[in-house]
């Protein structure tokens, strides 16, 4: 019995020696810091601040980010040259900047990467500010602030007005009205000139590469059947950079093919043993389609008069037809077609059998 209570006595000593080791100094939890933002941007157009930014995909410690809130912070610079548009100076920026949303500077609307601030004109036009971003995660703290952007709002020209376009065979022609006053209600003494927009099912996209210093252009780059929306801006000079106005109406433009090709040229018959030789020189046209041929009896009236040989279209500028009749006169009309079923005009040639 005493030999038994010695064995059970020793496995508990192992037991507890192996369950208790040394007691090390506590470690602070690693806080969850998002990674800052590095490309925030922001631009005046029209009345409005716009900015945007990328959200980082991770903390710091590399765990992967679901955002959960976005902080947008500005202060004004006064006495003082305006900062760069990045700068390292961000305690400076942290300790007088305030958040965007309790400033009396307009409207703010914040999205996920993109945020716009709807101005009080009379309050903040001339006024010299910083503005920096950062955000937090459903779990931790914020992170550090982004990059800096200063930004002077100024009173801008009105959009553009009476945006029309007008659709061609090889063009679209757009034209437009010019602004006569500016976001103050006042006459432009400046000059304007323009920035136009495309989008067909996405974001727009600038047509110009320079700033128009007219009130039209001339979209080449288009393909029937499709459906575009332009826009315009006003754009004046400003301390070497450019500043567009808000846009204009936006204008959804259907292009639509009603062009017939042109009329096919040079055509001959030629009667021969097998019947009737028809020939022409090819259209040029991008889109064409084919050929349609079309007889009549010499002298026969009436569209009941006509026959179509062709149902399907030819691709090629030859045609044999080999129904005919001796001692009769015939009347082909040779029409060219594109991929819209646009008909050209009739070219026509007689012969007698």
């Amino acid at each position: 019995m005493k030999k038994n209570v010695l064995v059970i006595g020793a496995c508990l000593l192992i037991f507890f020696n192996s369950g208790c080791g040394r007691k090390g100094p506590l470690q602070e939890p690693v806080p969850r810091i998002p990674q800052a933002v590095s490309d925030f941007r922001a631009v005046q157009q029209g009345p409005c601040l716009i900015f945007s930014w990328t959200v980082p995909a991770s903390y710091l410690d590399g765990t992967p980010l679901e955002l959960f809130s976005v902080e947008l912070r500005a202060m004004e610079v006064r006495d003082q040259a305006v900062p760069g548009q990045k700068t390292t100076d961000s305690s400076f920026f942290m300790k007088y900047s305030r958040p965007l949303a309790g400033l009396a500077m307009g409207r703010l609307e914040v999205g996920t990467n993109r945020a716009v601030l709807w101005l009080e004109m009379d309050k903040v036009s001339g006024k010299n500010y910083l503005f920096g971003l950062r955000i937090k995660g459903k779990k931790g703290s914020w992170s550090e602030i982004s990059n800096l952007v200063a930004i002077r709002p100024e009173v801008l020209p009105l959009p553009p007005s009476g945006l029309k376009a007008e659709v061609g065979e090889y063009l679209i022609s757009l034209s437009w009205e010019p602004p006569e006053v500016g976001l103050d209600g006042r006459p432009l003494e400046e000059k304007i000139l323009y920035n136009l927009y495309r989008s067909q099912t996405g974001e727009f996209r600038l047509l110009n590469e320079q700033p128009l210093n007219r009130t039209s252009f001339e979209d080449l780059d288009f393909s029937f059947g499709l459906a575009y929306r332009y826009l315009v801006r006003s754009v004046v000079a400003r301390g070497g950079e450019y500043r567009e106005s808000a846009d204009s109406e936006m204008l959804e433009v259907k292009a639509v093919d009603v062009f017939p090709p042109a009329r096919p040229v040079e055509v001959r018959a030629l009667s021969g043993a097998d019947g009737v030789t028809i020939s022409w020189l090819p259209n040029r046209e991008k889109d064409l389609a084919g050929y349609r041929v079309y007889r009549a009896k010499e002298g026969a009236a009436g569209e009941e008069a006509v026959v179509l040989l062709t149902p399907e279209n030819l691709t090629v500028p030859t045609f044999l037809d080999s129904s005919v009749e001796k001692n009769t006169g015939y009347v082909y009309s040779i029409c060219a077609v594109d991929n819209s079923g646009n008909e050209s005009p009739p070219a026509r040639v007689k012969v007698r059998i």
